[in-house]
């Protein structure tokens, strides 16, 4: 059980350690970069199918 233990304290400690800001913690920050994507872009969100195969169509042979 002691090397578990020790285990465990090591990596939250490394984890403390850590200065990398996760998505989470940059919420008002990151909504900002995407309200600004969004003014600048004027396009709308497109939806691009490829064409349905011929097996799948609802024209059935007789």
């Amino acid at each position: 059980m002691g090397s578990s233990k020790r285990w465990i304290d090591s990596t939250i400690e490394e984890a403390n350690k850590c200065e990398t800001k996760m998505p989470w913690e940059r919420g008002a920050q990151r909504q900002a970069m995407i309200a600004r994507r969004l003014e600048q872009s004027d396009r709308q969100a497109k939806v691009s199918l490829p064409p349905m195969p011929a097996f799948m169509t609802m024209a059935v042979g007789a």
